[in-house]
């Protein structure tokens, strides 16, 4: 772990009373931090690079023409020769015509001769009908199918999301990840996951209490940096009924649905959270997700609303997308982050209806009214979960089973 420099400032937030509220906040920097993540859309470069060997290249779902590098500070963007494309597969860079690829053309059928069903991008379970390079048709395949671009055809199998052509999708980790290596997962430092060369997910659990990386073995979560990639309660453990929906505690933007035996990881439009109350993907303001995740997502403001359904007081300050501390503001005062500052608790119950984060808040019925003023004692709540204790004993060794999507 990079050794932490720690500095701290002072940030002037106005109060509409025309005094000035003084957020202190304090910035914790590795010494070594990584830039913000390299995303391609619900495809997180960044996060897929900490599953993975140092050293391993993947593939961008947006181009053909480049691939990522993962180093020891994050991926490296890095363009293949001009007629060349990458292959994820063999990781390296092959003439154009020798590539299986379809990301980033405008006609998906060029270069074709005859009848050929090729994948329809940012889908798993679309397609077109090449008649030459003539798009002919195009279609879906039925429920609980996925397209096979090898075999040109739909076979049975589950999509990590709903379909969208208007953001780019990652379907599974075999579509980036090259097969036949053993990587991690970001919610079980136990378990791994390996490609087959047809592109089947196949997923175990260590009976150690850690996969190692950066060996593609079984280890011990005290081995350093062992579980360093783990996600804080980034998947619910498991669930029975299929169909059942649980919200992400630490993004936003992010969902789990049951396929009967584990949650599977789903990923909202850009812009959009998950919310609880209605168990849908909402505009990010409307939503109302669940206590906790990072609200800095997708946010285009410094300031933004912590959850909160008591006193809509606490906000984060926002750097790159993540959140920092959480701050309250001072007694009789809600958090506005439509004007970036704490406001009277007058106008609350006008805010709270188009602001999800702050549904169900309002005044505190135990504030008591001495001379005419609400004098309400708030709180700061820590934000934080503690987590619980590893268990020491060596898990019971779960057999292996093939699944068709990501977590």
């Amino acid at each position: 772990m990079a050794q932490q420099s720690h500095s701290v400032f002072t940030r002037q937030l106005p109060i509409m009373a025309g005094t000035f509220l003084f957020a202190t906040i304090l910035c914790l920097a590795l010494g070594n931090a990584l830039a913000a993540d390299v995303l391609e859309g619900s495809y997180n470069v960044t996060q897929v690079c900490t599953m993975v060997k140092t050293g391993t290249s993947l593939g961008s779902i947006q181009s053909c023409d480049y691939y990522y590098v993962c180093g020891s500070s994050g991926p490296v963007k890095t363009t293949c020769s001009t007629g060349y494309s990458y292959n994820f597969r063999t990781q390296t860079c092959q003439p154009t015509a020798q590539v299986t690829c379809y990301y980033g053309m405008e006609n998906p059928c060029a270069g074709k001769t005859g009848s050929n069903f090729v994948p329809k991008v940012n889908t798993c379970n679309g397609w077109y009908w090449c008649n030459g390079e003539k798009i002919g048709n195009t279609g879906t395949c039925a429920s609980g199918q996925k397209f096979d671009s090898t075999a040109q055809k739909c076979v049975y199998g589950s999509c990590l999301a709903t379909d969208s052509t208007d953001e780019d999708s990652l379907s599974s980790y075999c579509d980036v990840v090259p097969p036949g290596m053993y990587f991690g997962s970001v919610s079980n430092c136990k378990q791994w996951y390996t490609c087959s060369s047809n592109g089947t997910l196949s997923t175990g659990d260590c009976a150690s209490s850690a996969f190692i990386v950066q060996t593609g073995s079984c280890g011990y979560s005290t081995d350093a940096g062992a579980c360093d990639r783990i996600v804080e309660a980034a998947t619910p453990s498991s669930c029975t009924t299929s169909g059942t929906k649980a919200p992400s505690n630490t993004t936003c933007g992010t969902w789990y649905l049951c396929n009967g035996s584990t949650y599977v990881e789903q990923i909202c439009p850009t812009g959009t959270y998950y919310d609880v109350g209605t168990e849908a993907c909402v505009t990010r303001a409307t939503a109302t997700p669940a206590a906790g995740c990072n609200r800095c997502q997708y946010a285009t403001t410094t300031f933004v609303n912590a959850v909160n359904d008591e006193l809509c007081d606490t906000y984060y300050y926002c750097s790159d997308g993540k959140a920092g501390s959480v701050t309250t503001c001072p007694g009789e005062r809600f958090f506005n982050e439509d004007i970036q500052a704490c406001d009277t608790d007058s106008k609350l119950a006008a805010y709270v209806p188009t602001h999800g984060a702050c549904k169900g808040a309002s005044v505190s019925s135990t504030s008591t009214t001495v001379s005419g003023a609400t004098d309400s004692s708030a709180s700061t709540v820590s934000g934080e979960t503690a987590a619980s204790d590893a268990s020491t004993d060596a898990p019971t060794t779960v057999e292996a089973t093939t699944v068709n999507e990501t977590k």
